[in-house]
């Protein structure tokens, strides 16, 4: 895969791939911006994290495009050395040729700089900084993970047919979060460590909206007691998962449809010792307190080690054959068409990582600091030339440094 970056496309990085693929990246350093005033004393902090809110839900909405192949990655990057957090934004988009993909990326940059308010964007302009932001370092066995939405597998009480195995996946249920917790436990973390939060921007699936209400019908039917039981005589009890499926099915047969995203929310730390679980489960209890609808997942095999590193530093979101599906039996994963409908494999990889637009607020926070707090974000990037911590493209491993966009 080649990289080049042509002086009149300055601030532009382009990978080539052998199948004539291009990819073009663009990237933002970022910082919260000074309240007006000093103390904005005229407003709340109520009053101001509503802003706020409103704000990042306006730009993202913005930001979506019908264009199949853009992703942005939002990156909080800790530095042990000065206990700051460094975060940037990158867009990755594709074209047909390198002058269509550099092209897809200026459109991109016109409405990617309009931050909120709060929240200073300065332009990387370096095309080898953007390389080290997407490669930092290669993670080890046990240093990254995923925050995922949480499948549930359970054999059910009463039969549909002749199933009797349903599956449901949860949703990232928070109400516009705080992510002042998690920024602070990672400005504290002693090695460097990577949270990388990736939007592509998609439209319902034909027939989603459709197929969800039909299962949250069935589920319903399942929840609720059935005929009496021609042998015992009494009345057969309502499910209890069934019930519980009911509710997730019948919210995304309404929330699904229209403009959405797929998401993919990676945690990394440099180094050769296991990453400590205290962030990833911040992260997970954050945008889904209430049914704990988030799953931290970690590689399984070396297979999904090496995808998980390829969706943290290509911007993919490729599927981990083994910890995406959360102890699913193997043969729910793919069954002969027609066979099951309550565990459908398609309907439910469809739905891991699908999330609407409150979903993806709840994901993809902008950096900001209130009087008073620690500040915990550097304000000033590092000169463009200066490799961090002695890391520099070169000293990542060529097959790392060169992976581009997956599935």
């Amino acid at each position: 895969m080649a990289e080049t970056a042509p002086e009149d496309e300055r601030g532009v990085l382009l990978r080539g791939a052998p199948g004539g693929d291009n990819w073009a990246y663009v990237a933002f350093a970022l910082s919260p911006a000074p309240l007006p005033g000093g103390l904005y004393s005229e407003f709340s902090e109520a009053r101001r994290r509503a802003d706020r809110i409103a704000a990042e839900r306006s730009w993202l909405a913005a930001l979506w495009t019908d264009r199949t192949t853009a992703r942005w990655d939002l990156r909080f990057v800790s530095d042990p050395a000065s206990g700051r957090i460094e975060a940037f934004v990158i867009a990755q988009v594709y074209g047909a040729d390198p002058a269509s993909a550099v092209r897809a990326a200026r459109d991109t940059l016109q409405v990617l700089a309009r931050f909120p308010p709060h929240v200073t964007g300065t332009r990387i302009e370096d095309t080898g900084e953007i390389a080290r932001l997407l490669a930092p370092f290669v993670p080890e066995w046990g240093a990254i993970a995923e925050v995922r939405k949480r499948i549930t597998c359970r054999t059910l009480t009463r039969a549909w047919g002749a199933e009797r195995v349903a599956t449901a996946v949860s949703r990232f249920d928070a109400q516009d979060p705080s992510w002042d917790r998690i920024w602070a436990h990672l400005a504290t973390e002693p090695r460097r460590t990577v949270v990388s939060v990736c939007l592509e921007p998609c439209s319902a699936p034909a027939g989603l909206a459709e197929g969800l209400a039909m299962r949250a019908q069935a589920f319903g039917t399942l929840a609720v007691p059935g005929p009496p039981d021609p042998l015992y005589g009494g009345p057969v009890p309502g499910d209890l998962f069934a019930r519980e499926a009911h509710a997730l099915y019948d919210a995304a047969s309404r929330r699904y449809a229209g403009r959405l995203h797929r998401v993919r929310v990676s945690v990394a730390a440099e180094g050769p010792a296991p990453m400590s679980a205290v962030l990833t489960g911040l992260i997970g209890h954050t945008v889904a307190p209430a049914g704990s609808g988030a799953v931290v997942v970690r590689p399984q095999s070396a297979e999904d080690h090496r995808v998980a590193c390829g969706n943290l530093l290509g911007v993919n979101r490729d599927w981990q054959r083994e910890a995406y599906w959360q102890g699913v039996p193997v043969f729910l994963r793919a069954p002969s068409a027609g066979q099951l409908w309550l565990s459908d494999p398609g309907l439910v990889t469809t739905l891991a990582d699908l999330v609407d637009a409150d979903e993806a607020a709840a994901v993809f926070r902008l950096p900001h600091e209130e009087p008073g707090e620690p500040e915990l974000f550097a304000l000033r990037r590092r000169a463009p030339d200066t490799p961090r911590h002695g890391t520099s493209l070169g000293s990542v491993d060529p097959d790392w440094a060169d992976l581009g966009p997956g599935g």
